[in-house]
């Protein structure tokens, strides 16, 4: 789906279709939110029967535990990387003043918009479906500002910025997931990181 634009519209933080995306990419990165949080608490709760498995001696039943809680992390992992990744393209385009700045920001924030859709597009569909709908409007805006600056811009992922804002994103959200999940008890972590391999 695509908006309607006039080529003579000026492109700004007061463009219906800027505020749209801003909207959109909240409530995206507030449904992330909420996911990472539902998967932090299951992720928990199959930890404490894991551990009660163990303490009753059923290793099978606790090396299925374990390797569910390893799946849950690599979604959540995804998840978080993903929320705090969105957040910080709503910075950057809360911080744009001027038409100068559109162009600047625009293209990196496609970039990482294209990325987060890809890495969600399996773990949460219906969020990689409203991005991929948000990266439409932005690379018509794209177009738009190169149409009347005469200058034309590649959205790509190996856009230096871009590759900057994910890494900063993976580290942050590395970090928190040491918060969010216990570790998965020693005897099971070799059956757990071979399950993880196997996938």
């Amino acid at each position: 789906m695509r908006l309607p634009f006039g080529r003579q519209e000026l492109i700004g933080p007061n463009d219906a279709r800027f505020t749209e995306v801003m909207m959109t990419l909240r409530l995206q990165a507030d449904k992330l939110n909420r996911t990472a949080a539902r998967l932090s608490a299951r992720g928990k709760e199959l930890f404490e029967q894991c551990v009660r498995a163990q303490q009753e001696g059923d290793v099978s039943r606790a090396t299925v535990y374990a390797n569910e809680i390893a799946q849950l992390r690599k979604m959540t992992r995804v998840v978080m990387r993903s929320q705090l990744s969105l957040e910080k393209v709503i910075l950057r385009l809360e911080t744009v003043k001027e038409f100068g700045d559109v162009m600047h920001v625009l293209g990196p924030a496609a970039a990482i918009i294209r990325q987060v859709q890809s890495d969600l597009s399996g773990v949460v569909p219906e969020v990689a479906q409203n991005l991929k709908y948000v990266d439409e409007v932005l690379e018509n805006l794209i177009a738009e500002v190169g149409s009347v600056t005469g200058t034309t811009t590649t959205v790509t992922v190996s856009d230096p910025e871009a590759q900057k804002i994910l890494q900063e994103a993976a580290e942050i959200a590395a970090q928190r997931m040491k918060t969010a999940f216990p570790d998965v008890p020693e005897a099971l972590r070799s059956a757990t990181s071979e399950a993880s391999r196997n996938i």
